[in-house]
């Protein structure tokens, strides 16, 4: 996929950054990718340095924010966002393809209340294409903090003002999920895992860096989920990945 760049937020998931990064670069071979590197360690600096992958240090930058970091950064017209927690299973060339063909300016599964919450609409923010191009022109900003952090009784989750913004200037949004086709999406296992605290306050995780939550379901359900993707990464650990520029 020429003139489009892989973009996405990694924060203390070595592992798992590494995994979605093989299982694109496998099959995407010569298309730029550029990390937001929001992790408090060096474990995954280490694998980007070591592979030559193009990062931002971000050092404890909360994912949405960064999201318009990379935007901002994109020297390509398009982009295509992820979540570090995907895994690629075929090309995406052809799907590329048809979203330049109609002209859109973002493309993904979209969607709007879920997990027993009222959300505004947006397009699933782990797997989408963006017309940066159009974004940059427009002024468009992925992250409106006063609109995430609003509790209202319809809520904002991340990905929905921009999704909002895009369709106030009138600009066109098209669907397409890939879930299981093209891409899965071990959802939430990081944060579900990595930002419980049993004894601790139930803190908003998208406005905070520190902010911790103290769900046990949330918490094995991410464990479980875990088991699913160290279990049916196996194979792509041994991928061995030669980044092109």
């Amino acid at each position: 996929m020429n003139n489009i760049t892989l973009i996405s937020a990694s924060y203390n998931t070595p592992d798992i950054t590494e995994c979605m990064l093989k299982s694109f670069i496998n099959l995407h071979p010569n298309t730029k990718v550029l990390i937001s590197e929001n992790s408090s360690d060096d474990k995954t600096k280490i694998f980007l340095d070591a592979n030559k992958i193009p990062y931002i240090k971000n050092e404890n930058g909360l994912h949405s924010p960064s999201v318009d970091l990379l935007i901002n950064s994109v020297q390509t017209k398009y982009a295509l966002l992820v979540d570090t927690d995907v895994i690629f299973l075929r090309k995406l060339d052809i799907i590329f393809e048809k979203f330049k063909e109609i002209d859109a300016t973002i493309m993904g599964e979209i969607v709007g209340d879920r997990g027993g919450k009222r959300l505004h609409k947006r397009v699933n923010p782990w797997h989408c294409f963006i017309d940066v191009e159009k974004i940059k022109q427009n002024n468009i900003k992925f992250h409106d903090e006063i609109r995430l952090k609003s509790r209202d009784e319809v809520r904002y989750d991340v990905g929905c003002s921009f999704f909002e913004d895009i369709r106030k200037h009138k600009l066109r949004i098209a669907e397409f999920n890939g879930e299981g086709n093209y891409y899965k999406h071990f959802e939430g296992m990081s944060w579900r895992v990595n930002k419980f605290k049993k004894d601790g306050m139930d803190g908003d995780i998208d406005n905070n860096i520190n902010d911790t939550h103290n769900n046990e379901g949330l918490y094995q359900f991410g464990m479980y989920v875990h088991k699913l993707f160290s279990k049916q990464t196996e194979e792509i650990k041994k991928i061995e990945i030669n980044y092109n520029e």
